[in-house]
């Protein structure tokens, strides 16, 4: 493993251990309990990186900033992401991804899939404005015009911009361009081998085709020989 994978996989470890030792100090976990959740963390992360190293990377990245909002969405905060690209301004880095055309066509998809609330025609006005040299979307505007649920902001302590996971995906990748290329090359790997299974599958089906026809032509050939 190399030096950048093992900082990484150290940080999260030891983020999880701030966590959970604030469940201990609260009661939750005994600080058996503690070591024990952190060696169970480490050997998931560890059996991750063997197997897809791409995918235990962004998988580490997206639970770094991870939150719950409710018992269903699971929200990133995109201001942790881009203060590893940009940490005095963070909101700026946010900013310049919103005014990207692509990032308004990837964030109309999601809430199309994801909100029945969501209001296409303030949307489609968001687009025309684009054009104009003195607009900038920012994701006030974004929610007033659309009713947009995907990206949400929180004030005060540990506040910041927050996305569901497959936005922040999408942002995390915008922001690194390298850990875009590593998704790729998840992706492509997750399709190797599904091509592998399909393979497997289809050499199967010609065994079983194979041996099928061969008991039908036995059984006609033992028809056929019988005395009539």
């Amino acid at each position: 493993m190399d030096h950048y994978i093992r900082g990484a996989v150290e940080e999260y470890i030891e983020n999880s251990r701030a966590v959970l030792e604030n469940m201990r100090d609260n009661g939750v976990f005994s600080q058996a309990d503690v070591e024990e959740q952190l060696e169970r963390i480490r050997a998931n992360i560890e059996k991750n990186i063997e197997s897809n190293k791409p995918y235990a990377m962004l998988l580490m990245e997206m639970n770094r900033g991870k939150r719950k909002t409710n018992d269903d969405d699971k929200f990133v905060s995109l201001t942790e992401i881009a203060k590893q690209k940009n940490f005095k301004n963070p909101s700026y880095v946010i900013q310049s991804w919103l005014r990207d055309r692509n990032t308004l066509d990837v964030l109309f998809e999601w809430e199309m899939g994801n909100n029945p609330t969501f209001d296409m025609q303030g949307c489609r006005q968001i687009q025309r404005k684009l054009s104009a040299p003195s607009f900038t979307l920012t994701l006030k505007i974004w929610k007033e015009y659309t009713r947009a649920i995907g990206i949400q902001s929180k004030q005060g302590n540990g506040g910041g911009t927050f996305a569901h996971i497959d936005i922040a995906i999408d942002f995390y990748t915008w922001v690194f361009p390298d850990r875009r290329y590593q998704l790729i090359k998840m992706i492509s790997g997750k399709v190797a081998f599904f091509e592998s299974i399909k393979k497997e599958l289809d050499e199967h089906r010609q065994k079983v085709s194979a041996v099928s026809e061969y008991l039908i032509n036995e059984n006609e050939s033992s028809l056929s020989e019988l005395p009539k």
